[in-house]
C-alpha cells in the first residue's frame, strides 16, 4: 500500500484475455488493477497513469515481455518491473535480470500470495526510490543554493584538506583576486602556487587554527596577488569539523582591504599634515608676535641712529660707528624676515629671486641645525634670477637639505650645493624631458648617505609616498618640491646610488627681469612742506618719526594714542594732507583707524605701517583704500621716497 493507504496502480499485460480476467479478479481489492492485452496499450496507460508495479507475460505477439519490460526501463525507470513467464523461457529472463531491464519474475502458474509479498516488496522499493529522489533533489538544490551564495558573495572563500592542506575549493572572487585558475589551485597547497614567503605565512595560520581549534582572525595580512600584486585582507580562518569532532577542513573567508586600508593610511597622512600645518601656524605667530616687538625696537634703534648720523657733519670715528649701528640694523631686518620666511607667513607674490641668496640663507639657518659630523660645501657662482615666490623657493632647498643631512646623520658625510648657469639648446638631451631651449640655472644638491632604492625611485615626487615611520613624515615634501619647481618652468631631477649617496639636479629658466634696489646712501632725499599727521603707540617711534619728518621739511603732529588722533582728525579733517599710521595698537588698529579716516574724507592720503600683523597685507590695505603699505622698520630714505610717491600720485611701488 502506499503511504496514503491509496491502492496502488498495477498493470498487467497478457494477450490472453482469460489470464486478464483471472489476474483482475484475485487482486482487484488489494490493487488498483489496469489491463493490457499487448504491448502498445500497456505504454499507453503507462504513459496516462502513475503506474508503480508492471508485470509482463513474457510471450506475447509482435513484442516479447522483455522487449516492453527494456522500453518501460527507459520511459518509466521509477516503475517496478516483473515478468511472468515459464521455465522455457529462461533465457531471456537471465538477459533482462542482467540488464536491469526488471525487478523480479514469477514462474507459471501464478501464486497469489507470493506475487503479493513481491509487489509489496517492489512498491517499498518504489516508494524508497521516490523519497531518494526528492532527497536527492532538495540535496541538490541546497547545493545550488550554497554554490550560488559562496561565489556571488565579493568575499574570497576557500576551503582546504586539513591534513594535506591542499585547496578543494575556490569562488569566483578568490580566483579573481588572485589571478588563479582553479586548474592551478584545486588539489595544491599554498607552497606549489605562492611565493615561500606568503605561502608560509598561510601554512602558519593554518596550523594555528589546528591548534587552537578555534576560528582565528587576522585583521590585516599582507597578500601578494597574481593579478593585483601587494594587498592587505581581512581574514577569517575557521576550523569545520565533523560529527565526531575531528577537524577535517579549514574554511577560510578573506576581504580586500586594501583600498580602505589605503585611505586610512592617506587620512594619517592628512592629520599628520593638519598637525604640522598647526604647528607651523603656532609658530608663525610666535615668530610674527617677536617680529612686531622686535621691529618697533628695531625702528626706534635705526630712526634714532639715522637722525644722530645726519647731525654728525664731518667723516669721524662717531659717524663711522653710526653707519656700522645702520648696517647692524638692516642685517636684523633681513634677520627678522628670514624668521618670518620660514614660520611661512610672508605674502606669496611672483617676483625676481635671487637663488644664490636663498641658497645661502637656507645653508645658515640649517647649519646650526645637522650634526657637525655632516660637512657642507658650497660652490654658489650665479647671481642670475628667477622669477617665483621667496617662500617657496626657501621651502624647496629647506627640504632638500632636511632629507639630506637626515641621509647622513647616522655616520656623517658632505652635503654639497652648487650653482651655475647653463645654455641648454636643441642638441641637449635635456629637451627630451621636457625643457625649452633657453639660459637657467642649475641648482645641484648632493649627499653621500644611504641612497634610494631603485624601487621605489618613480615614487618620490607622489603625493603621500614616504619612507619614514608613521608620524614621521607626511609624505609631502618632495610632492611639494615637484610642484613648486614645475610652476616655476623648471625641472627637477634625481641620481642614487644605493650606499653610495644621491644627488638632486634643479633647472629652473632665468629671468630678465631685475629687482630694484634702493638709491645709495649719498642720494639726496626727496622732502616737502606738507602737513603730517603720524600715530604710533610706541611714544617713542613717535618721537623719533617726527624728528625725521621735520628733518625732511614736512610739518608734523604725532600722536601715540589711536582715540586721540581719530578725535583730532575728526575735528580738523582738512588740516593735515597725508597720515601715517602704525597697523597693531591698542584700542583701534590700524586699519580700522584709516577705515575711520576714509569715511571722513575719502580722498585722504594715508601710509600703514607694520612690524607684522596677521590681520593685515598689501592687498587689505589696498581695499581698505590705503595708498602705501610698509614694513618695520622703516628707514629715513624709504620713507622719503614713499611719501613723495603718495603725495604726488606716483604708479610706482609704493610698498618694500
Amino acid at each position: 500500500m502506499s503511504k496514503n493507504n491509496a491502492k496502488a496502480k498495477v498493470l498487467y499485460v497478457d494477450d490472453d484475455l482469460e489470464n486478464l480476467s483471472s489476474f483482475k479478479a484475485v487482486f482487484r481489492r488489494d490493487y488498483d488493477i489496469f489491463l493490457a492485452d499487448n504491448a502498445e496499450k500497456g505504454l499507453e496507460i503507462l504513459r496516462e497513469n502513475n503506474i508503480q508495479v508492471l508485470i509482463s507475460d513474457q510471450r506475447m505477439p509482435e513484442t516479447t515481455g522483455t522487449e516492453l519490460l527494456e522500453q518501460v526501463a527507459k520511459e518509466f525507470p521509477k516503475t517496478q518491473r516483473f515478468l511472468l513467464t515459464a521455465f522455457s523461457d529462461f533465457d531471456p529472463l537471465v538477459e533482462a535480470i542482467n540488464k536491469g531491464k526488471l525487478q523480479g519474475y514469477f514462474s507459471k502458474p501464478i501464486d497469489a500470495d507470493f506475487i503479493r509479498r513481491r509487489i509489496k516488496e517492489g512498491l517499498e522499493k518504489h516508494y524508497l526510490e521516490i523519497q531518494n529522489q526528492d532527497l536527492l533533489e532538495k540535496v541538490q538544490e541546497r547545493e545550488t543554493f550554497l554554490n550560488a551564495i559562496v561565489e556571488n558573495i565579493p568575499d574570497f572563500v576557500f576551503v582546504k584538506d586539513a591534513k594535506t592542506f591542499q585547496y578543494l575549493r575556490l569562488n569566483q572572487s578568490a580566483e579573481a583576486f588572485l589571478g588563479y585558475s582553479p586548474k592551478e589551485m584545486l588539489g595544491k597547497t599554498a607552497h606549489d602556487v605562492f611565493p615561500h614567503e606568503t605561502a608560509e605565512i598561510f601554512h602558519q595560520n593554518d596550523l594555528e587554527v589546528i591548534k587552537r581549534g578555534r576560528v582565528v582572525e587576522i585583521p590585516e595580512e599582507a597578500v601578494r596577488s597574481k593579478a593585483k600584486g601587494l594587498c592587505y585582507l581581512d581574514t577569517k580562518i575557521i576550523p569545520i569539523k565533523d560529527d565526531k569532532g575531528q577537524l577535517v577542513y579549514i574554511l577560510g573567508v578573506s576581504r580586500d582591504i586594501t583600498e580602505h586600508r589605503n585611505l586610512q593610511e592617506k587620512e594619517k597622512s592628512l592629520q599628520s599634515q593638519l598637525r604640522h600645518f598647526q604647528k607651523m601656524e603656532a609658530i608663525g605667530t610666535l615668530a610674527g608676535g617677536i617680529a612686531h616687538d622686535f621691529n618697533n625696537i628695531l625702528a626706534s634703534i635705526m630712526g634714532y641712529t639715522e637722525l644722530s648720523f645726519a647731525k654728525v657733519e664731518k667723516e669721524t670715528v662717531l659717524k663711522d660707528y653710526l653707519a656700522k649701528v645702520l648696517t647692524a640694523g638692516a642685517r636684523a631686518k633681513e634677520l627678522v624676515g628670514q624668521i618670518l620666511t620660514f614660520a611661512r607667513q610672508s605674502d606669496e607674490e611672483i617676483k625676481p629671486v635671487r637663488i644664490d641668496m636663498i641658497l645661502k640663507e637656507v645653508l645658515a639657518l640649517i647649519r646650526s641645525a645637522i650634526p657637525t659630523t655632516i660637512d657642507i660645501r658650497q660652490n654658489i657662482e650665479s647671481h642670475s634670477m628667477v622669477l617665483g615666490n621667496h617662500i617657496k623657493f626657501h621651502q624647496i632647498f629647506m627640504n632638500l637639505f632636511t632629507n639630506a643631512s637626515q641621509a647622513m646623520e647616522e655616520e656623517g658625510g658632505v652635503l654639497e650645493v652648487g650653482l651655475i648657469n647653463v645654455e641648454l639648446d636643441h642638441s641637449d638631451l635635456l629637451n627630451d624631458q621636457g625643457l625649452s631651449p633657453g639660459n637657467y640655472l642649475k641648482v645641484t644638491i648632493s649627499d653621500t648617505g644611504a641612497g634610494i632604492s631603485p624601487h621605489i625611485m618613480d615614487s618620490i615626487f607622489q603625493p603621500y609616498f614616504t619612507t619614514k615611520e608613521p608620524g614621521e613624515g607626511t609624505g609631502m615634501g618632495l610632492a611639494m618640491v615637484h610642484g613648486i619647481v614645475e610652476n616655476s618652468g623648471g625641472k627637477i631631477f634625481v641620481k642614487s646610488d644605493l650606499g653610495k649617496g644621491t644627488v638632486f639636479t634643479i633647472y629652473l629658466p632665468v629671468t630678465a627681469k631685475t629687482i630694484e634696489y634702493a638709491a645709495e646712501e649719498n642720494e639726496e632725499l626727496p622732502r616737502g612742506d606738507e602737513r603730517i599727521l603720524f600715530v604710533d603707540d610706541e611714544q617713542s617711534i613717535a618721537m623719533m618719526s617726527q624728528l625725521t619728518l621735520e628733518q625732511l621739511g614736512y610739518r608734523v603732529t604725532s600722536l601715540s594714542n589711536s582715540i586721540d588722533a581719530l578725535t583730532l582728525f575728526r575735528s580738523r579733517p582738512y588740516e593735515f594732507d597725508l597720515v601715517i599710521t602704525d597697523m597693531t595698537m591698542p584700542k583701534i588698529t590700524g586699519d580700522i583707524f584709516s577705515a575711520e579716516l576714509i569715511k571722513i574724507r575719502p580722498e585722504l592720503p594715508i601710509i600703514l605701517c607694520s612690524g607684522y600683523s596677521r590681520k593685515i597685507s598689501k592687498a587689505r590695505a589696498s581695499a581698505i583704500g590705503i595708498k602705501a603699505f610698509l614694513y618695520k622698520p622703516v628707514q629715513k630714505a624709504q620713507l622719503a621716497r614713499t611719501i613723495r610717491a603718495v603725495l604726488d600720485h606716483s604708479e610706482s611701488d609704493l610698498s618694500d
